[in-house]
């Protein structure tokens, strides 16, 4: 399937931590001040407000248990000049995105998502095994967008099953809400941004 065609399910997606600082109208704002209704700064289409916003905190004993919640770490400029401009942390399976000569070469496309897990390195981009605990916060908006996360681009969330299932009872009735029409069909919230890299093909992009 042409990669502009493709959506890839990502389980275990809580993207950015606390501390991550969102482009937002006039400035910045760390994440976990955001508000419904704050204008953000989107890559595609100017600034757009957030319709929902949810976090979860995971401890010690709950990262011990699953490893693979574990957070990572991309430190400034592993993405391309200041992209971040500081470190940023983000969950394995947040995406980021990409945007050099090898998406063009490798898949025909100028910008691809992948995820932060199949962009591991020994360097620069690498889990943070020093989190004794975290928090993890969502946003979403009418459609997916790319954001502003530490001057790095990213994902907003996007309601596919997978992630769905991630969230808890409460939350999933406040989504269905404020959006009835993805409670029969999760496809009506639309595309993501961009078409999103399998693990083995970031692993051929960052070979490169």
């Amino acid at each position: 399937m042409p990669l502009a065609h493709r959506t890839e399910e990502t389980p275990h997606a809580l993207p950015l931590m606390a501390g991550t600082l969102i482009d937002v109208d006039g400035g910045r704002k760390p994440v976990e001040e955001l508000q419904v209704g704050d204008l953000v700064r989107t890559k595609d289409n100017g600034l757009q407000p957030v319709r929902w916003i949810a976090a979860r905190t995971l401890d010690a004993a709950a990262l011990a248990a699953d490893p693979t919640l574990r957070p990572i770490r991309i430190r400034a400029g592993a993405l391309g000049e200041a992209k971040p401009a500081r470190d940023l942390i983000v969950s394995p399976q947040h995406c980021v995105l990409l945007d050099d000569w090898r998406c063009q070469l490798l898949f025909g496309e100028d910008e691809v998502l992948a995820t932060a897990q199949a962009l591991l390195n020994d360097h620069s981009i690498t889990v943070d095994h020093g989190a004794r605990a975290v928090t993890y916060y969502h946003f979403m908006f009418d459609r997916h967008e790319i954001v502003y996360s530490n001057g790095a681009e990213t994902e907003s969330f996007h309601p596919g099953q997978a992630r769905l299932g991630k969230l808890d009872a409460a939350k999933r009735a406040e989504l269905f809400k404020l959006f009835p029409e993805l409670a029969h069909d999760l496809a009506a919230y639309g595309p993501q941004a961009r078409a999103t890299l399998k693990p083995y093909e970031a692993e051929v992009l960052i070979a490169m």
